[in-house]
């Protein structure tokens, strides 16, 4: 019997809210597939229709979160200058919209999960997963940099503005713009 995407999505959705709640309240290693279905309201077959662990869960939502992102952008010049303050900007308040999935990641010890999103949306939105291996390693070095500002924001509580972290950032990219071919 086949499910219908929405189905499938619904599932998924009912998954991965199940991970978070019980994430919060109890340690990553701890949590079993009994009761994770049991949370969800789905039963241990279409949890493993879908996923083979709780780690693709997770890589699968930041997977959705990046594709997400992409799509708003689809098109648009604002995509193409990601390290613009506007897209900077942007991207500060959408992951805020994030936080709890990604203290989630942090106390799990998954946090490296947040870091291959950011990698995989640099590489898709400038194409370079096409270029040279120089042009992959600035963007992982951005994505890198990214990641760790991310994560202090977000464990600090966010007290800064987006608009100051991303002032911050824009500051540090002033003199070294990727791409540059200047010495």
């Amino acid at each position: 019997m086949k499910t219908s995407p929405a189905s499938k999505e619904f599932t998924r959705d009912c998954l991965m809210d199940a991970l978070l709640q019980l994430m919060q309240k109890q340690d990553y290693n701890s949590i079993s597939i009994t009761d994770l279905t049991s949370r969800a309201g789905v039963s241990r077959m279409s949890y493993y229709r879908h996923y083979k662990s709780k780690d693709d869960i997770l890589i699968d939502y930041m997977y959705r979160i990046v594709r997400e992102y992409a799509a708003e952008f689809s098109g648009s010049s604002f995509l193409s200058d990601f390290q613009s303050y506007e897209h900077i900007l942007y991207s500060l308040k959408y992951l805020k919209k994030y936080k709890d999935y990604v203290l989630c990641l942090k106390k799990a010890n998954r946090a490296e999960i947040l870091l291959k999103g950011l990698d995989m949306y640099m590489l898709s939105v400038t194409g370079s997963e096409q270029g040279t291996a120089l042009d992959k390693y600035q963007l992982y070095y951005y994505s890198g940099a990214l990641y760790n500002l991310y994560m202090h924001w977000i464990e600090d509580g966010m007290e800064e503005k987006p608009e100051t972290i991303a002032a911050l950032i824009c500051d540090q990219l002033k003199n070294h713009r990727f791409h540059d071919k200047k010495s």
